[in-house]
């Protein structure tokens, strides 16, 4: 699907294995690039089960996210299943929240640093809940409720990227045009905290 579609990728088209993506800022570009997408899919004899298709939406949902004029936001579903999680009894429960809420890290500033006490849970003989570990777990599910809508990137602009780093952990701003993209953060790891400042913000980067 990449390959049939690369002139087209980032332009107006997004694929991911069987799912495809078309955005256009205008009416008459939305017509024109289905006819051009319609195309590709008959030449290579591709066929949409029309079942699933969802044409001509100001809003859709995509991979667990909401896209619209406005940008990318998180699935309210999906947000709601994470703030109604209850407190994992398991190691296996815990990935699983990790797993949600992680799939949208990229919304949550300084994501990496609020789960650090719960993913130290995930290592071996370590899963036990302590005053700390229960509020992250807390601190987490509020976050979640609070992501921004972030900006859809426009790959003929320039991007922006602002790093800091701390003796706890380092984080990460994709911006363009004033407006955040994605976030990233992580625990400092132990062997880098000795570093000088901009050395662990050019680690960041």
């Amino acid at each position: 699907m990449n390959e049939i579609f690369q002139p087209y990728l980032h332009k107006f088209v997004l694929v991911f294995f069987d799912d495809i993506l078309v955005y256009s800022r205008t009416w008459a570009d939305h017509l024109n690039h289905l006819r051009m997408v319609f195309s590709v899919l008959q030449q290579n004899e591709l066929f949409l089960k029309e079942s699933k298709c969802s044409l001509a939406q100001s809003k859709i949902s995509y991979l667990g996210h909401i896209i619209s004029a406005e940008g990318v936001m998180a699935d309210a579903e999906k947000i709601e299943a994470m703030t109604q999680w209850p407190k994992p009894t398991t190691i296996r429960a815990l990935r699983g929240f990790l797993g949600l809420t992680g799939y949208y890290r990229k919304f949550v500033h300084n994501y990496g640093l609020i789960a650090t006490p719960l993913t130290n849970m995930l290592r071996k003989n370590s899963f036990t809940w302590t005053r700390e570990s229960m509020a992250a777990f807390e601190h987490l599910k509020r976050a979640m409720t609070t992501t921004p809508v972030l900006a859809l990137p426009n790959f003929e602009n320039d991007f922006s990227v602002e790093c800091d780093a701390s003796d706890y952990g380092m984080g990460v701003v994709l911006q363009q045009e004033g407006g955040p993209i994605a976030f990233y953060s992580k625990p400092m790891a132990q062997r880098h905290i000795k570093l000088p400042t901009y050395e662990k913000e050019l680690i960041a980067l």
